[in-house]
C-alpha cells in the first residue's frame, strides 16, 4: 500500500507540472500498478480528465488510460502537501 501512496505522489507532481504521465516515467512500475493508482486517483478525486477505455475482444482486458487533459483537483493539492509536509 505504501508503494501505491507513493506512485499515486509521483502521478499527482507530474500532472501538477502540466505533463501527462505515461508507464515509463516510474521504474519497476507494472502497468496493472499504473492503471490501479490512476484508478485511485480518480475514485478520491484527485485529478480530472482521466478516463480509460478497455480493448473490444472477448475478454476486455486491454486498458488505455487517457491522461493527457489530467488536471489537479484540490484535494489533489492537499494530498501533494500532505505527503510533502509528512516527509519534512
Amino acid at each position: 500500500m505504501a508503494a501505491t501512496k507513493t506512485l499515486i505522489y509521483q502521478i499527482l507532481k507530474i500532472i501538477e507540472v502540466g505533463k501527462e504521465p505515461v508507464l515509463g516515467d516510474f521504474e519497476g512500475t507494472t502497468l496493472d500498478g499504473f492503471h490501479s493508482a490512476l484508478q485511485q486517483i480518480v475514485e478520491n478525486k484527485l485529478a480530472h480528465n482521466i478516463s480509460f477505455s478497455r480493448g473490444k475482444g472477448k475478454k476486455n482486458q486491454a486498458l488505455i488510460a487517457q491522461t493527457s487533459e489530467a488536471k489537479l483537483t484540490s484535494q489533489g493539492i492537499n494530498y501533494i502537501h500532505m505527503q510533502e509536509s509528512r516527509s519534512s
